[in-house]
């Protein structure tokens, strides 16, 4: 599997698009009103953001799936705060001619920071794919932990102006 992501930020907007070519798509069906934990069981694309590079422990978690459904959450070294919510917005489209989804994301940075970001800034990011058909995942930045919740093996996200 592969996947594509690519980024964009705006001074109240992060945005994220996501492509991903697949042989088939594992969802569960019918899009839920609410949010739907255990969303990661199914296909999805992830983003874990953690603003403050000192405290990587607390970070924000967001996934998108092919059916249209989505989850963010907050997550402490104490606690995941599935209550929580960032007031993102995201558009999927399949493209099943040629077998690629994709998801276009809206993130008020607002709701990750109470600071936003200026040009230099630097956030810790892991980025991920979980392609349930291959039984696979991959990771922007792999953390040879067994779980995607590793948060001093993220990479890292640089704000640059244009």
């Amino acid at each position: 599997i592969s996947t594509t992501v690519r980024t964009l930020w705006s001074k109240t907007d992060l945005y994220l698009g996501y492509e991903s070519p697949y042989k088939s798509l594992t969802t569960f069906g019918q899009p839920q009103k609410t949010e739907r934990i255990g969303l990661w069981d199914k296909d999805v694309v992830e983003a874990f953001i953690a603003p403050d590079a000192a405290n990587p422990g607390n970070y924000a978690e967001f996934e998108w799936a092919p059916n249209g459904e989505q989850l963010d959450l907050s997550v402490t070294p104490d606690k995941k705060d599935f209550a929580w919510s960032s007031g993102m917005e995201s558009v999927v489209q399949v493209d099943e001619a040629a077998r690629i989804w994709r998801v276009v994301v809206r993130i008020p940075l607002k709701s990750i920071s109470p600071a936003a970001p200026e040009a230099g800034a630097r956030w810790r990011i892991n980025l991920y794919r979980h392609d349930a058909a291959s039984h696979s995942g991959i990771a922007f930045s792999p953390t040879f932990t067994g779980t995607f919740h590793t948060p001093e093996r993220f990479g890292w996200l640089e704000f640059r102006a244009n």
